[in-house]
């Protein structure tokens, strides 16, 4: 795509933006960016526009690696969904080549003897990830509780946007598991 150059308004800051992006794609990152600094130097009488658009960018930052980190663990689910799918699709084909065999009651036990020692013994990878997640989670409620001023409050739109793009990655593992 071609870039264009956009003229702004960003806290009463007026500049120019050379982006190769939509032009309501960048004044919608304008009008967030500009909302969020007007709300803290509104709410905070001593905050300036530089202190404000550096507490903005700092949220902003910790959104992003918070993204990153929610996206390396939906990877890492995704493998271990398809591990469990590659070991049930042969477990399926050995089934359907026992059952072809006339071999019926060797199958029944063996579809036993393999759920048995399925229960016996959990899978210790996701065990291991679910520890990690709920230890991050517990580690990012401390840093936010000890910066309350470092956080804007998130509006309704914002809470759900994120609930929409949670949603739509979870659909897409559950799709990809049922698959």
């Amino acid at each position: 795509m071609e870039k264009k150059k956009y003229d702004v308004v960003i806290a009463d800051v007026e500049m120019a933006i050379i982006s190769d992006e939509r032009e309501d794609f960048v004044m919608r990152l304008v009008n967030d960016l500009d909302q969020k600094i007007r709300e803290i130097t509104l709410s905070s009488k001593r905050c300036s526009k530089m202190d404000a658009a550096l507490l903005v960018a700092l949220d902003t930052n910790s959104e992003r690696l918070k993204a990153e980190k929610r996206i390396r663990n939906l990877e890492a689910q995704i493998g271990l969904y398809d591990a469990n799918l590659r070991r049930l699709r042969e477990e399926n084909a050995k089934l359907k080549e026992i059952m072809l065999s006339g071999k019926t009651a060797q199958a029944e036990e063996t579809v036993e003897q393999e759920l048995v020692e399925e229960e016996a013994q959990p899978d210790m990878e996701q065990l291991d990830m679910t520890q990690a997640e709920s230890e991050d989670t517990a580690q990012e409620e401390a840093e936010i509780q000890a910066e309350p001023e470092a956080q804007p409050e998130k509006t309704p739109e914002e809470n759900a946007g994120r609930g929409d793009k949670l949603r739509q990655i979870e659909s897409l593992l559950r799709g990809k598991n049922n698959g």
